[in-house]
């Protein structure tokens, strides 16, 4: 009897230090000192953006593709990079050591444009323009946008030419009705060029935030509207990045 009993406090010892292992293991921080690669070409990929949500850091790879960041053996790392699909990278199972420098490859994103005619005496720079200048097909909701602005400005025209008696300087009601329509177009201009820099799906993909939060965190950021205009998409999303870290910060200490 006093046998069996050692034998079942001996297997708890046991078994209660593989488990604080376990654990412990579990809580150590891996430094993760790798290169960013494209799958395809083996080429570098430079200030793509490394984020570890766990540990709320991040990083962003330099010109050659290096970076270091740290995680938790159980953490998940997202790499996104504007060209690529994002990828979200763990350590091997079991992993031996707590230093990881191998390389990490993400893969291209494809965009679907329109195609070009290419005509058999165009040369090769007239067919790589018509490529650059080629854009992603309109939704159904901006060619009816469209059609709306252009029947609406058409009506406007004619109008506008239908006057009789002395031109004076003052406008007239059509004349009115054609610059109002023609700065509401502008708004609308300038609206399209911001959301297709500075959207839930880009900030959301940067932070890996959602539905409310998301909201919140781009009503906190209020980018000036100069800015969002003149600025290219990278410049606003190292900046949202920048903002981030602080947001994240803030709500940490709330």
């Amino acid at each position: 009897m006093r046998k069996i009993i050692f034998i079942s406090a001996f297997i708890c010892v046991i078994t209660i230090q593989i488990n604080g292992q376990g654990l412990s293991e579990n809580d150590t921080l891996v430094t993760v000192k790798s290169q960013l690669r494209d799958l395809d070409d083996d080429t570098p990929v430079r200030y793509a953006h490394i984020l570890n949500p766990g540990l709320g850091i991040g990083t962003t790879s330099d010109s050659l593709g290096f970076f270091t960041i740290y995680m938790k053996r159980n953490d998940s790392i997202l790499v996104t990079a504007i060209g690529y699909l994002n990828t979200h990278f763990s350590l091997p199972t079991f992993w031996p050591s707590n230093q990881y420098s191998e390389k990490i490859y993400i893969r291209k994103q494809m965009y679907l444009i329109e195609g070009v005619s290419v005509q058999s005496l165009g040369s090769y720079q007239q067919f790589k323009q018509k490529v650059l200048n080629a854009r992603p097909p309109k939704s159904p909701a901006d060619q009816a946008t469209e059609y709306v602005h252009t029947i609406a400005t058409k009506e406007a025209v004619e109008w506008s030419s239908v006057r009789v008696g002395i031109n004076f300087s003052m406008k007239t009601k059509e004349e009115k009705s054609l610059k109002k329509l023609q700065e509401v177009m502008n708004e609308e201009d300038k609206i399209r060029i911001i959301e297709s820099k500075f959207n839930k799906r880009n900030v959301g993909e940067l932070t890996n935030l959602k539905g409310e939060e998301l909201e919140e965190f781009m009503e906190y950021c209020n980018l000036p509207e100069e800015f969002l205009l003149s600025a290219s998409e990278y410049d606003i999303l190292d900046t949202v990045k920048r903002m981030y870290r602080t947001y994240w910060k803030r709500k940490k200490q709330d």
